[in-house]
């Protein structure tokens, strides 16, 4: 019963948001701007409670390449991409940006952590060059399946799967699956495979 209800209410807010899911793409895919997208998710990021977890998880299955019913997205928190894909069962909480990214099932994103898109996002090679005249390149960062990621961590390359984070990681270089990664830059300090526990 309780399933039955909860499809029924996110029904409901997936047709209540869907004009604005249509705007977005709309405009998006004719002029190719990214204005109306932009406005949306970082409107709706800012509803509260279980309403705003069901308003992010029908926007973003609406206007990214792939994101499902089941994604949960806390206060505060937005995909800055339309070609993001999110898999099932993400879990992302507060306060959190997500750039140009493909984050695999399961997964599981702490607060206050940026995942920015690649680590070529802005370039400072020429000097003479005004910082917003200069043109970035924006590359997509893989997140593999089941990848916990701590509280405050910026991430700027792939982690591979089953991997874990730890709080305040700067990711610069990719994280091979099965690891234990910390500290700034990231320094993998343990593989999942071996034996024993580690605390992130």
């Amino acid at each position: 019963m309780k399933k039955i209800i909860k499809w029924i209410f996110l029904g409901f807010v997936f047709i209540c948001v869907l004009p604005a899911g249509l705007i977005a793409l709309v405009v998006h895919k004719l002029f190719g701007s990214s204005l109306f997208y932009d406005l949306f998710a970082q409107c709706f990021s800012m509803t509260p409670g279980f309403i705003g977890t069901a308003v992010r998880a029908c926007y973003y299955k609406q206007t990214l390449s792939q994101s499902y019913m089941d994604l949960n997205m806390g206060f505060g928190s937005f995909i800055s991409k339309v070609g993001t894909k999110i898999g099932h069962g993400v879990f992302i909480n507060g306060r959190n940006i997500i750039g140009l990214a493909d984050i695999g099932d399961g997964v599981v994103v702490a607060n206050y952590v940026s995942i920015l898109s690649g680590g070529r996002q802005h370039n400072f090679d020429d000097p003479e060059v005004g910082i917003l005249e200069k043109e970035g390149t924006y590359s997509c960062v893989t997140i593999g399946r089941d990848v916990f990621i701590g509280d405050h961590c910026v991430v700027m390359a792939d982690i591979g799967e089953k991997s874990i984070i730890g709080s305040g990681t700067l990711v610069v270089k990719p994280i091979p699956p099965y690891s234990v990664a910390i500290g700034n830059p990231a320094k993998v300090i343990k593989d999942r495979r071996q034996t024993g526990s580690q605390n992130a």
